[in-house]
């Protein structure tokens, strides 16, 4: 988004959205609009989110019938499993679900910022 106009730029193409939805005879329900927003936000958006491998040390561990794999760089991750390659499989999966959740509210606090923006608490 360009630093100066982005709330305006933003308002705008929510508007142009409604727009063509109106004239297709399929008006926007109140329940859709913030979805809208977040839909607008990530098109308008100039970040970009590249998945690549990365190489990241796991310590397992047998505990009694199972095995824990887990990392340093992700201590809320944990995977668990009857075999080695199985907890190391949930833990990237783990690690997956965490790095989308991640993302996910990043992209909420800036649709937050810019909501707060365009609708300031203080007029209301």
């Amino acid at each position: 988004m360009k630093e100066g106009n982005k709330d305006l730029d933003f308002l705008q193409e929510v508007a142009k959205k409604i727009s063509i939805r109106s004239t297709l005879g399929s008006p926007i329900a109140p329940d859709e609009v913030f979805d809208l927003f977040e839909e607008t936000l990530e098109s308008m958006n100039d970040a970009q989110i590249i998945e690549t491998p990365i190489f990241i040390p796991f310590i397992i561990e047998k505990e009694d019938e199972f095995y824990t794999a887990r990392c340093h760089g992700y201590r809320m991750c944990r995977g668990v499993g009857d075999t080695k390659e199985e907890a190391i499989e949930k833990l990237k999966e783990e690690i997956d679900f965490y790095n989308k959740s991640a993302i996910k509210t990043e992209q909420k606090m800036i649709l937050e910022k810019i909501v707060n923006n365009i609708f300031p608490k203080d007029r209301f």
